[in-house]
């Protein structure tokens, strides 16, 4: 019957995988980041009702 003993190499992989994973978890954690999609960031202009056809946008 075959023992496995892991090498160092082998803990160094893992705790690097881990890592990467504690940092993952770490990221979403955090908020989603502001796109500024579907934001309104100032009202439009209100409509002219007296424009003439060649005024208007």
């Amino acid at each position: 019957m075959r023992v496995y003993r892991p090498l160092p190499a082998d803990h160094e992989q893992v705790e690097f995988a881990r890592q990467g994973v504690r940092e993952a978890r770490e990221l979403l954690k955090q908020p989603p980041p502001d796109t500024f999609l579907g934001r309104k960031t100032h009202e439009p202009f209100p409509e002219d009702p007296d424009a003439t056809p060649s005024e208007a946008p």
